[in-house]
C-alpha cells in the first residue's frame, strides 16, 4: 500500500509542476537559427495564418545541416513509448503458495512498468520544457514544424507529452486505490482514454486498435462515403454530417456512445477534425522533409498510419509503409479530407506504378 500511494503522488506532483510551463509562454532560444523549408509537394488543407512571419525559403540542405540522421529526426525518442512489460509466465497446476507467489510477482511487475511509464513523462516533460525556449512566442507546435523549429520528433515529443500530462491527475487516483488491479479495472472499465500511452500495456494497445479498426470497417461496409476533393480546413463546417460521422468512426475521434443513443456531437466534432486535420497535414510535411517513410521505426510506422485512417493489426511493416508511403503522393492530388473518407483503393495512383495490393472494403 505505501508503494501504491508513492506511485500515485509522483502523478499528482508531475501533473501540477508540469501543466503551467506546457502551455506558457517562453522567449525564443536566441542562438537556434529560425531556418525553414516550406514544401509545395502536397495539396496543403490548411491555411496558414497572414499574421504570421514566415522565413525565407531555402533548400533542404539547411534543414539537414542539424547534423542528425533522417531517423533521429523522424523518430521522437523511445521514452514516449510504453517501456518493456516482464510477466512472469504461468503454470498450469501450481500450488496454492505459489499461485500467490505469482499473483504478487504479477502486480509487482505492474507497479514497476507504470512506474517506469510515469518516469518517461516526467523525463519528456523535461525535454519539452526545453523546446519551448526554441518556438517564439505566439506559435503553435505545427507551425514551428514548419518553420524548422522543431524536427517531426520533437514535433511528436510535444503532442505525447502534453497528451500523457493531461492524463496524469486520473490516472494517478485510479492507481491509488487500484494499485495491482489498474490494469485489470482499466480494461474492464474502458478506462484507456485516461491512461497515459507510456503506460498502456501491449493488450491495451491491440484491444484500442481492434475496437477502432472494427468500427472502422462498420463504418464503410454501410457505404464508400467519397470526400470532396476540393475541401479545405476552412471548409469544414460545410462538410456533410454523413461525411463528418464517417471519418469520426474511422479515426476514433468521438465516443462509440454517441452512436448507440442515436445522436452525434457535431460542433465538438468538427473543432476535433480541423485540429486532427491540422496535425495530419504537418506531419506529411515533416515526413518528406526530415527523410521519408523508409527511415520511421515499426511502431512509428504504425502510430502514422493510424492516425491517417489505415489498419495496420495482421499487416508487415513493409506493407504498413507502403500504404504510407501511396498516402503520400496521393497527397499531390487529393485534400485531405478525400483520403480520410475513403479506402486506398480509391486514392489517386502515380501512373504505371501499384503501390499497394487493392483492399477489401
Amino acid at each position: 500500500m505505501p508503494l501504491r500511494r508513492h506511485y500515485a503522488a509522483q502523478c499528482i506532483f508531475y501533473s501540477s509542476n508540469c501543466r503551467q510551463a506546457l502551455y506558457g509562454i517562453h522567449r525564443p532560444h536566441p542562438a537556434f537559427p529560425a531556418s525553414a523549408i516550406y514544401s509545395s509537394r502536397f495539396k496543403s488543407d490548411v491555411a496558414i495564418p497572414h499574421n504570421v512571419q514566415r522565413p525565407a525559403t531555402v533548400s533542404s540542405d539547411v534543414v539537414k545541416s542539424t547534423s542528425l540522421s533522417p531517423a533521429a529526426a523522424l523518430n521522437p525518442p523511445h521514452s514516449t513509448l510504453p517501456p518493456p512489460l516482464s510477466l512472469p509466465q504461468w503454470e498450469p497446476n501450481l500450488p496454492k503458495l505459489d499461485l500467490l507467489k505469482f499473483y504478487y510477482r504479477t502486480g509487482k511487475a505492474y507497479l514497476s512498468f507504470y512506474k517506469s511509464g510515469i518516469k518517461a513523462v516526467w523525463a519528456n516533460y523535461k525535454s519539452l520544457r526545453q523546446l519551448r525556449t526554441r518556438i517564439p512566442s505566439g506559435r503553435s507546435a505545427e507551425q514551428a514544424l514548419r518553420d524548422g523549429y522543431l524536427t517531426r520528433g520533437e514535433y511528436h515529443l510535444i503532442r505525447r507529452t502534453r497528451s500523457d500530462i493531461s492524463r496524469i491527475p486520473l490516472f494517478g487516483v485510479v492507481l491509488l486505490i487500484c494499485g495491482e488491479f489498474t490494469p485489470f479495472v482499466v480494461l474492464f472499465l474502458g478506462l484507456s482514454g485516461a491512461v497515459p500511452k507510456t503506460c498502456h500495456v501491449p493488450k491495451q494497445v491491440d484491444g484500442a486498435r481492434e475496437k477502432l479498426e472494427a468500427r472502422r470497417r462498420d463504418s464503410f461496409r454501410q457505404g464508400t462515403i467519397t470526400g470532396n476533393n476540393s475541401t479545405d480546413v476552412g471548409d469544414i463546417t460545410k462538410l456533410p454530417k454523413s461525411i463528418l460521422a464517417h471519418v469520426g468512426k474511422s479515426l476514433g475521434l468521438y465516443s462509440s456512445l454517441w452512436d448507440r443513443i442515436g445522436v452525434m456531437p457535431t460542433p465538438f466534432l468538427s473543432w476535433r477534425m480541423r485540429k486532427v486535420v491540422e496535425k495530419i497535414d504537418a506531419d506529411d510535411f515533416a515526413l518528406e522533409r526530415d527523410g521519408g517513410i523508409e527511415h520511421l521505426s515499426d511502431e512509428e510506422s504504425k502510430r502514422a498510419a493510424e492516425e491517417r485512417g489505415l489498419d495496420v493489426l495482421g499487416k508487415p511493416t513493409s506493407e504498413v509503409r507502403a500504404a504510407l508511403n501511396h498516402w503520400l503522393d496521393a497527397r499531390k492530388q487529393s485534400s485531405i479530407f478525400h483520403l480520410l473518407s475513403t479506402r486506398p483503393s480509391a486514392w489517386p495512383r502515380p501512373q504505371g506504378e501499384h503501390l499497394i495490393e487493392k483492399r477489401k472494403v
